[in-house]
């Protein structure tokens, strides 16, 4: 009994110290779990007194990983936000080396595909642990060499039940085991830190849009002013020109307005940059397949583009380059060069109002050249009619640039009107931009008429000389149209010195084109003053009448004739009957001369030196001429 007694006092006495011991031990893990949490909740105390601040996103993450380090016993600590797309990116980070290494974390991803052990902690959104993590085959072991990571926790930021983002924390370079208690306060601690980093998103994102709301409104308002800077501008008379340069003081940067060959029209560069030059856009950028590309794709949904889109050695700068459109055509380019500052976005507002301006400015001053044009033209015809008293054809000239004090002439242009060709407008615009060209003078009065283009011409003193100078010019431009127009007959009238003389000079100009058209002159450049008398005959009606003539009177020479004769003849006509200046031109002696006008008095029975013969024989010849026989 006593010794059943004692066994069963220190089998009691046994179990009362198991149970003291496993209550201690209880009490010890509950003291050591409490003393943990407390630890949590005031490291949590300082980063809500960061969150109320309104403090930076990164900042405050920063400064979660270094109390996660302090908690944890550990060195470092990186954090992972997710962005759009799914993608975990770095978001913030600290080392109890270095402080804040948030720019070295904000280059890397976490969770893509190789990356294992960051995909464990998202699809289980629990911690994951990692001892070895040099030969763990989860992590992306290249990234765990670069940071010298030995053992690392990964824990989730989960918010309303979505993994938000990742913080990892480990020992650089040294090894670290993490316990159970470890890694439920680095849960406890993350799930406290989802709640403000979600909030402090949600604030930062706002941030963002107000500051975003706040830069447009401010975008909005400068732009505004830009648009009322230049339709101000052009209110009050600014040409191309001006609009240019007030465009690159706004934008302090060159700007190159460009025809649609890239031929520079005008532009403008702030003072102190001392261009002398316009910057343009070389023709071996322009040549580049990618830049070819991005202008052909300008349009009205794509007014801007920047080329080259990267800079390169070679290359030059960046031109910010509208596409101007007037009336659904392109009609050119707007450039802003990027020189000293980069281009920005307010460039490319400034160039597309600015492009539109200046479209309309050029459609308006377009409209008002085909107004005065077409006045001018309108005149021109009331001057070639004589449908105008003549005080009222001289008072009105100056207006249109045609001072009729000075001599003009009237170079009348054949063209065919088929079906397919050029309009008539254009035609015109052709013809009167070639002479301008060809000339160098400013573009001429013109009138376009069925089957014809007349144009006027000013001269200094309206000499045979200065009108047969004019017939090489007038060669020239012809030269430059027959590629483009069919072409007949070109002739130029004589000097106008009156404004009675004009509707004579068109009258014959246009009876002289319908014989040429008779005859066949197609390329030909007359003058009316080598026609001489058959200018008569024209204007007589009796063409037919006069080749039959022509015919007649030289049959008997030329049916007798192996042709000396009438050459002969001919050259004597053209000598204006001298026996010597015949024989100088044909190189034979002045007796041989005599002897072959002596044949042709035999065979006419009309002596060709006589005043009459001559007169007759030069009429003969120059309708033979005329008609190419």
């Amino acid at each position: 009994m006593t010794v059943e007694r004692t066994a069963s006092t220190a089998t009691l006495g046994d179990e009362d110290r198991r149970d003291g011991l496993s209550s201690q031990a209880a009490a010890t893990l509950a003291d050591s779990t409490s003393t943990r949490e407390r630890e949590v909740i005031a490291a949590f105390s300082e980063i809500t007194t960061e969150a109320i601040t309104d403090a930076k996103l990164e900042d405050l993450l920063c400064l979660v990983g270094q109390k996660l380090c302090q908690l944890m016993g550990v060195t470092r600590c990186s954090l992972y936000l997710r962005h759009a797309g799914g993608k975990y990116r770095g978001a913030a980070g600290y080392c109890e080396e270095t402080g804040n290494i948030s720019e070295a974390v904000k280059r890397q991803e976490s969770g893509f595909a190789d990356d294992l052990f960051s995909q464990e902690v998202i699809s289980t959104k629990q911690p994951v642990v990692i001892h070895d993590a040099l030969n763990d085959p989860r992590p992306h072991h290249r990234t765990m060499a670069h940071w010298d990571v030995r053992a690392m926790l990964g824990v989730p930021l989960i918010f309303d039940d979505e993994v938000i983002g990742l913080i990892f924390v480990d020992t650089r370079g040294r090894e670290h085991r993490y316990t159970d208690e470890d890694i439920e306060v680095a849960r406890l601690f993350a799930k406290l830190s989802a709640l403000f980093i979600s909030q402090a998103m949600l604030n930062a994102r706002l941030r963002g849009q107000a500051a975003e709301i706040a830069r447009n409104n401010a975008t909005l308002a400068y732009l505004g002013d830009v648009h009322h800077k230049l339709t101000s501008a052009v209110l009050e008379g600014a040409d191309i020109t001006t609009v240019v340069r007030l465009l690159s003081e706004l934008s302090a940067k060159p700007v190159v307005l460009y025809n649609n060959s890239f031929e520079v029209l005008t532009w403008a560069a702030p003072p102190a940059l001392a261009f002398a030059a316009p910057p343009v856009l070389t023709e071996k950028v322009r040549s580049m397949a990618s830049v070819r590309q991005t202008l052909s794709e300008l349009s009205v949904s794509t007014p801007s583009a920047v080329v080259p889109a990267s800079l390169a050695v070679g290359l030059g700068r960046r031109h910010l380059l509208c596409r101007m459109v007037i009336e659904g055509k392109p009609s050119g380019f707007l450039g802003i060069v990027e020189v000293g500052r980069s281009l920005e976005p307010i460039d490319a507002n400034i160039a597309e109002r600015g492009a539109m301006v200046l479209a309309l400015q050029m459609l308006s001053e377009r409209r008002q050249i085909e107004t005065e044009g077409q006045a001018r033209d309108d005149y021109l015809s009331d001057l070639l009619r004589n449908s105008r008293d003549k005080e009222h054809l001289v008072r009105r000239g100056p207006q249109f640039g045609i001072d009729l004090s000075i001599p003009h002439v009237l170079v009348r242009f054949s063209v065919d009107d088929a079906p397919g060709t050029l309009s008539a407008s254009a035609t015109q615009n052709l013809v009167t931009r070639t002479f301008r060209e060809v000339l160098e003078i400013p573009a001429p009065p013109a009138v376009r008429l069925p089957g014809a283009v007349i144009v006027l011409i000013p001269l200094a003193t309206g000499d045979n000389a200065e009108i047969e100078a004019l017939r090489q010019q007038v060669t020239a431009v012809r030269d430059r149209l027959s590629g483009q127009l069919a072409l007949g007959a070109t002739i130029i009238s004589s000097a106008c010195h009156t404004s009675v003389d004009y509707p004579h000079a068109h009258r014959e100009l246009r009876e002289i084109g319908s014989i040429a058209r008779s005859f066949d002159w197609h390329g030909r450049i007359l003058t009316l003053d080598e026609l001489g008398l058959f200018r008569v005959v024209i204007s007589s009606g009796h063409v037919k009448e006069a080749v039959h003539f022509a015919h007649t009177f030289v049959r008997a020479v030329r049916d007798h004739d192996d042709g000396a004769l009438l050459e002969t003849w001919r050259a004597f006509v053209a000598a204006e009957g001298k026996a010597q200046a015949t024989a100088v031109a044909l190189g034979v002696h002045e007796n041989t001369i005599r002897y072959r006008l002596g044949k042709i008095k035999e065979i006419t029975q009309k002596d060709p030196t006589s005043l009459d013969s001559l007169l007759s024989a030069r009429m003969a010849f120059q309708v033979l001429d005329l008609a190419g026989e």
